[in-house]
C-alpha cells in the first residue's frame, strides 16, 4: 500500500519572492497530490494573497490538496511530515544593509556581509532565535517531522537546528548552479551556447535574466561533484553529462590560460592557487576570505566584487507582487506558474525531497547541508554542518563520503565552521563575552576595539531583535 500524502507546512508563505515559488512547485507535483499544505505567515495581507494563489494552483493542476492557513505557526504544526522555512527577522533589504554599513564606520568594508565577515554576526543573532523557536515548537507537535532551513546563514541556522534541539534538519541552497554557470561559460563552444557579452554570475537580482539560461543549459550537458561548506565548496569532478568526459583539464586550461580577465577574477585566482574550483562565484566566495578587506590594495575593485543589490531585491519583491496580483486577476493564467524559471524565481528541489522520503524514491540530490557524521569531508569536523552530494529515501538523508579537501582549502573551511560554533552558542545564549570572540575571530577584523565598537553598535541599533542579549 502506498504512503498516505503528507502534511507540508511552509513558514514564511508570505513572502512573494520565496512563497510563490516554493508553492508552485509543490502544488505541480504529481506525486504529493492529495497533500495537506498549510501556510504560515505573519504578515496577514500577504498570507491571504498566497493562500488565494495556493487554491487557485491547486483547482486549476487538480491536486486534491487541503490548502490551510494561519499566523499562527502552532495552529498547524501538529502531525506535520515536513516544515519548509524561509523567514527573516526584521524588514530584509534594510537589516541587511545596515550589517555592512556599522562596520564599514570602524573602516572595514565587507564584501557582502551575509554569510561572513562581522555583518554575518548580526545577521546569526537576529535569525537563529526564531529558527530554533520553530525547531522547538516541532518538537512538542511534529517531533518526527523534517526541518527543511532555507535561511542563511545557512551553516549556523541549521547547526543551530541540529545542536540545541532533536528535530531533523537539512540545509538546502541553490548556490551549485553558480558553479554549473560558471563552467558553461568557459566550455560554451563544447555545446554552442550562448553566453551573453561581459556575462558573470553575480548575486543579484537585476543579473538573473541573464544568469538563469545559462545555468539551465549547464544542467543540461554537465555533471558536476562539489563538496564543502555552503557557498564555498569546491568541485571534485565535473564531466559532460552525455559522453562521461572528464572536462576538468579543459576547463583549468581554458579558464587559467586566455579565458576573459574579467571573468570571476577571484574565482580564477583561488582556483589557480589552489587547484580545484570553487562554485559560489565570487560574491559569495569572498565572504569566506581573509584577503578581500584591505583598505590599502582594494582588492573589491580588483576583483570587481559586488555589493547585493538592495534595491534590486526590492524591486524584484515589488514584481513578484505584481506577478501575484496579475495571476489571481486572471490577467496572467495561473498555468504559467508551472514553469517558474521563466519568471526568474530559482527552484529549490524540495518537492523531489518530499516525494523521496515519502515514496521512498532514491532521489539523487547534488547539493545538502547536513552534519558530518561518520566523516562525510574526512578532514573536517564531525559535528560541521558541510555540503555535500546525497541520496534520499525513506530511510532518510544519506550524505555520500568525499576524499579529503586539499589542506590548503580544508583549513580555511575549517576556520569558517569554527567560528560558526562560536557564533552559534553566541547567538543562542547571548552571551556578550563570545559575540565579542566572534567578531575578533573574523577573518576581516584585525583590531579588538574595532570589534568591540561593532558589537557595541550592532547591540544597540537591532536591540528590537537581539532580546537574548539584553543585560
Amino acid at each position: 500500500m502506498e504512503n498516505t500524502p503528507p502534511k507540508i507546512v511552509i513558514i514564511g508563505a508570505g513572502s512573494a519572492i520565496f512563497g510563490l515559488g516554493a508553492m508552485a512547485t509543490l502544488i505541480r507535483s504529481e506525486r504529493l497530490r492529495g497533500s495537506e499544505l498549510c501556510l504560515v505567515d505573519i504578515d496577514e495581507p500577504a498570507l491571504a494573497t498566497m493562500t488565494a494563489l495556493a487554491e487557485k494552483m491547486n483547482d486549476a493542476w487538480d491536486a486534491n490538496m487541503t490548502i490551510r492557513s494561519s499566523t499562527e505557526r502552532r495552529e498547524l504544526l501538529p502531525g506535520a511530515d515536513f516544515v519548509v522555512v524561509s523567514v527573516q527577522v526584521g524588514p530584509r533589504e534594510t537589516v541587511w544593509e545596515m550589517d555592512w554599513q556599522i562596520p564599514l564606520r570602524y573602516g572595514i568594508r565587507q564584501p557582502y556581509a551575509e554569510n561572513g565577515g562581522p555583518g554575518s554576526f548580526a545577521h546569526t543573532a537576529r535569525n537563529l532565535p526564531l529558527i530554533l523557536a520553530i525547531a522547538h515548537d516541532m518538537e512538542d507537535l511534529c517531533p518526527d517531522a523534517w526541518y527543511i532551513n532555507l535561511v542563511n546563514p545557512l551553516i549556523r541556522m541549521t547547526l543551530g537546528v541540529h545542536r540545541y534541539t532533536n528535530i531533523k534538519v537539512l540545509g538546502l541552497c541553490h548556490q551549485l548552479l553558480w558553479g554549473y554557470a560558471m563552467a558553461a561559460a568557459v566550455l560554451a563552444d563544447r555545446w554552442d551556447l550562448h553566453i551573453p557579452d561581459n556575462f558573470h554570475v553575480h548575486t543579484d537580482a537585476d543579473n538573473l535574466p541573464n544568469f538563469i539560461p545559462v545555468a539551465r543549459a549547464a544542467l543540461e550537458n554537465i555533471d558536476i561533484k562539489a563538496a564543502g561548506i555552503n557557498h564555498f565548496s569546491w568541485i571534485y569532478d565535473i564531466r559532460d553529462k552525455q559522453t562521461g568526459e572528464d572536462l576538468y583539464p579543459l576547463l583549468r586550461e581554458r579558464w587559467l590560460n586566455g579565458y576573459r580577465k574579467s571573468f570571476e577574477p577571484l574565482t580564477r585566482e583561488m582556483f589557480e592557487v589552489f587547484g580545484m574550483m570553487p562554485t559560489p562565484g565570487d560574491s559569495h566566495l569572498c565572504e569566506f576570505l581573509p584577503f578581500v578587506v584591505d583598505p590599502t590594495t582594494k582588492p573589491w575593485e580588483k576583483y570587481d566584487l559586488k555589493l547585493q543589490s538592495w534595491e534590486g531585491n526590492r524591486r524584484r519583491r515589488a514584481q513578484r507582487g505584481v506577478l501575484a496580483a496579475a495571476i489571481l486577476s486572471g490577467e496572467t493564467h495561473v498555468n504559467e506558474l508551472r514553469n517558474v524559471w521563466q519568471f526568474n524565481i530559482l527552484e529549490e528541489p524540495v518537492a523531489q525531497i518530499i516525494e523521496a522520503i515519502t515514496y521512498n524514491d532514491n532521489y539523487y540530490s547534488e547539493q545538502l547541508n547536513i552534519p558530518n557524521n561518520g566523516g562525510l569531508i574526512p578532514n573536517l569536523p564531525e559535528d560541521a554542518i558541510v555540503e555535500v552530494a546525497g541520496v534520499i529515501s525513506a530511510m532518510g538523508i544519506q550524505g555520500l563520503a568525499f576524499p579529503p579537501l586539499p589542506e590548503g582549502i580544508a583549513e580555511l573551511c575549517r576556520r569558517e565552521l569554527q567560528l560558526s560554533s562560536l557564533m552559534v552558542d553566541a547567538a543562542v545564549t547571548g552571551d556578550r563575552s563570545l559575540a565579542l570572540q566572534c567578531l575578533m575571530l573574523d577573518p576581516m577584523v584585525d583590531d579588538i576595539d574595532t570589534a568591540r565598537a561593532i558589537l557595541k553598535d550592532f547591540l544597540v541599533e537591532f536591540a528590537e531583535y537581539l532580546p537574548q542579549f539584553v543585560e
